[in-house]
């Protein structure tokens, strides 16, 4: 019996019926591999904050200080572990507050974001550290662990608050006024493509990043997780506090364009002060967020 072969008609109509299928499911795959990324990013972050809370059992009822060394050092920021094996200077110990919590968390990998490269992409003053691993993709509220290990006061708001208050010591769980609306930590905003010239000494577990404000990566559907003091994580929409947002839809952004500065927002019911909401501590909104 001879056998008829496909003519090029159908073939064509064959093709075209993988290529619609092809176009329908393709976004459905992204989709559904975005969503995993963020779930895995979600436990990571509550894996770091209960770990807080065990470091705190252990350690009086205390925060887990930021431990961050004073990364100043010369003319390039060339004091990651990659680099300076040794320490952040010459007999001074690592102690970042990701070295810290390690050993309660014994999976190195819950510290890196399936959001973010496992290397780091800097330039400028960074160049050094271009290709270095990163290994801890998390920033700290610095209010919580504030240990007086970075700044002085008038530096900016982290070694003094505005309302005179000196952040040399890391506070206790009962001194969070809501434990459930205080954020303990974040995606890092020191990661490429936003932190590209200075990032890089913030990016590992030895010296970990940390941050004052709600700045975080809005990396799946304009939001990202937050994890909070009393051990919770959840999932925020929140596109104005992306860091790396360059004012694109009318946004204030905080990377190539203007900062947009927020320490509190009551109308989410999250904040950074764990004097909230009692007391702002002396800080305030940008007034382009329209939140006092």
């Amino acid at each position: 019996m001879k056998s008829r072969a496909f003519t090029l008609i159908e073939l064509l109509v064959v093709i075209a019926i993988i290529a619609i299928l092809a176009a329908i499911l393709f976004p459905v795959f992204a989709q559904a591999k975005a969503a995993a990324k963020n779930t895995q990013d979600l436990s990571n972050l509550k894996n770091i904050s209960t770990s807080a809370l065990i470091y705190m059992a252990d350690y009086d009822d205390r925060y887990v200080t930021v431990g961050a060394s004073d990364p100043y050092q010369g003319s390039a920021f060339n004091i990651t572990p990659t680099t300076s094996p040794a320490g952040p200077a010459p007999g001074v110990p690592w102690r970042g507050w990701g070295l810290l919590l390690q050993p309660y968390i014994k999976n190195k990998e819950v510290f890196r974001s399936p959001h973010m490269a496992r290397t780091g992409a800097f330039t400028g003053t960074c160049a050094n550290n271009a290709g270095a691993q990163l290994t801890n993709n998390y920033s700290m509220n610095w209010l919580l662990g504030r240990d007086g290990t970075y700044g002085t006061a008038g530096d900016g708001g982290y070694g003094t608050s505005p309302d005179g208050t000196r952040l040399d010591s890391p506070v206790s769980q009962t001194a969070v006024n809501s434990p459930a609306n205080t954020i303990a930590f974040l995606l890092s905003n020191s990661l490429p493509p936003y932190g590209t010239t200075w990032g890089c000494i913030y990016t590992t577990l030895e010296s970990s990043d940390f941050i004052n404000k709600i700045r975080f990566r809005a990396v799946h559907r304009d939001g990202g997780n937050l994890s909070y003091v009393d051990g919770h994580a959840k999932y925020i929409r929140f596109p104005e506090a992306d860091a790396a947002n360059n004012g694109a839809s009318g946004l204030p952004g905080s990377g190539s364009g203007p900062r947009l500065t927020i320490y509190h927002s009551r109308s989410r019911q999250i904040w950074m002060q764990p004097t909230m909401p009692e007391s702002t501590m002396g800080y305030n909104n940008s007034s382009a967020f329209g939140e006092n």
